[in-house]
């Protein structure tokens, strides 16, 4: 699947190698504004990179092109959020969900929480623009699909919730058994 998807995306390297220049040029600045290190910086823009290159950019996969609704009146509008058996697979559904959880991990890290809200907002609002400009502009050979929207919303949100799970410490601050209290160290 990964393979079909990077033969109907021929730009995919030009777009990602533009996406790195990008991140790599603005991750400090970008990084400052936001109020998160500038490998965050970097990710975010990488990942609204790499969102852009597999979703606006044309697909020339000509099997792929035979089963899908261009700017169709019909807009496929049934859509479901995707269950776990769904996404144990390399599919577009989970594709879709994979391609915004880093985006969803940098938005996380952004201080300050109103700075990430606005935000996290924007990146709400993106699978929406996404799938209307794939439905309004026929040339891109893509299809505007609700299931997309759904699957893009699941990443963002696995993504931001992420970060906030409760990750258990040692002593030396690695994950593993919680570190022990000064009372019990001494009581020994």
């Amino acid at each position: 699947m990964i393979e079909a998807v990077l033969h109907a995306t021929p730009l995919f390297w030009p777009g990602t190698l533009l996406s790195v220049l990008a991140a790599l040029l603005c991750r400090h600045r970008l990084g400052r504004w936001l109020g998160v290190v500038p490998f965050t910086a970097f990710l975010l823009v990488l990942s609204l990179g790499g969102i852009v290159t597999f979703t606006l950019l044309p697909n020339l996969d000509a099997h792929y092109m035979d089963n899908l609704r261009y700017a169709d009146p019909v807009w496929q509008t049934s859509w479901h959020v995707p269950r776990p058996a769904e996404l144990a697979t390399v599919n577009q559904q989970s594709l879709n969900v994979a391609l915004f959880v880093p985006l969803g991990v940098a938005i996380a890290q952004i201080r300050p929480r109103t700075r990430a809200v606005l935000t996290a907002v924007a990146a709400a609002a993106l699978p929406f623009g996404i799938e209307a400009v794939q439905y309004a502009v026929p040339w891109l050979l893509r299809a505007a699909d609700a299931q997309d929207i759904a699957g893009n919303l699941l990443g963002l949100a696995l993504g931001m919730t992420a970060l906030a799970l409760p990750f258990p410490r040692t002593r030396s601050g690695r994950s593993g058994e919680p570190p022990r209290s000064c009372r019990e160290r001494t009581a020994r």
